[in-house]
């Protein structure tokens, strides 16, 4: 009777380390616009790895990456992260935006980041609004 516990016992170690976490609004970070203006400018250094680059991440449609975003941010629309999250992999910290606050893009798109395993993952506070109306610069046209 031991033994037959001890397997179910295993059975179910082995089938919950299989599965991968869901991530829920309580993991997401949010960074207001003066702190990720300065997290994308200031990269991490370690003695120990290789200097990553931080970067901006856009999910919206590439029309409206075009009509206005944020300089240097890299356009991945969210219906494409599928095929592209591991592009993202040589970036330290990724700040998602989306365009206004509580944006359901930004926020899903953070989420599948780190169901992904990327690590540091954060959300802009009021996306591509409230870096406007914070003052900062947009650029427009379609990425390089």
């Amino acid at each position: 009777m031991n033994r037959v516990a001890y397997l179910m016992l295993m059975g179910c170690l082995l089938l919950a380390s299989g599965c991968s976490k869901e991530y829920s609004d309580a993991d997401l970070v949010f960074l207001s616009v003066h702190e990720a203006d300065l997290t994308i400018s200031t990269p991490e250094t370690s003695l120990f790895t290789e200097t990553r680059p931080n970067a901006f991440l856009d999910p919206r449609t590439p029309e409206r990456y075009a009509i206005g975003h944020i300089p240097g941010a890299l356009s991945v629309p969210y219906r494409n992260i599928a095929g592209e999250w591991e592009s993202l992999k040589g970036y330290n910290i990724i700040v998602v935006y989306g365009n206004t606050y509580n944006d359901p893009l930004a926020e899903a798109m953070s989420k599948t980041l780190m169901e992904y395993g990327l690590r540091d993952i954060r959300t802009l506070k009021g996306g591509l609004e409230a870096w406007m109306n914070s003052g900062q610069q947009i650029t427009k046209g379609r990425k390089p």
